[in-house]
């Protein structure tokens, strides 16, 4: 039985691993509030410590965590990311805002019939709910 929810996402993210120079692009998988998986090209070691983004949404920093599992796709890896300890209230806000901008993707595929990309829907969501957002969960 699982601990936490998850919630499904195929959001853009980009991992910076500590100590190395420059980013990796991915695409989120799952969040949960304890938290996530998401997939990149190239394999970062269990015990990886980074800082995550999605571009979407921000330059800076989403969190930070450590890697805990990594395994083999077929062209790709998928790793789990255990969230730092510290930054609840941050990450819960996160896990809050993606699921929201899921939820709009599926209500626009049903009602409109439009299947958006990661980007697009991150973009519209943004500009269409964004500021109700930040004055629910300053």
């Amino acid at each position: 039985m699982r601990e936490f929810i998850r919630h499904v996402n195929e959001i853009p993210v980009a991992v910076k691993v500590t100590g190395e120079t420059g980013s990796r692009c991915g695409h989120l998988r799952d969040v949960s509030v304890a938290g996530l998986a998401f997939d990149v090209a190239r394999r970062i070691k269990v015990g990886s410590k980074l800082n995550f983004y999605v571009p979407a949404l921000s330059d800076e920093s989403v969190g930070r965590g450590r890697v805990v599992w990594c395994r083999p796709l077929q062209a790709s890896f998928r790793l789990g990311l255990e969230f730092d300890q510290g930054c609840d209230a941050y990450r819960a806000r996160v896990v809050e805002q993606l699921c929201l901008i899921e939820h709009y993707r599926q209500e626009v595929k049903l009602d409109e019939g439009r299947e958006l990309d990661p980007e697009q829907v991150a973009e519209e969501w943004i500009a269409a709910y964004d500021t109700d957002f930040d004055r629910k969960y300053p």
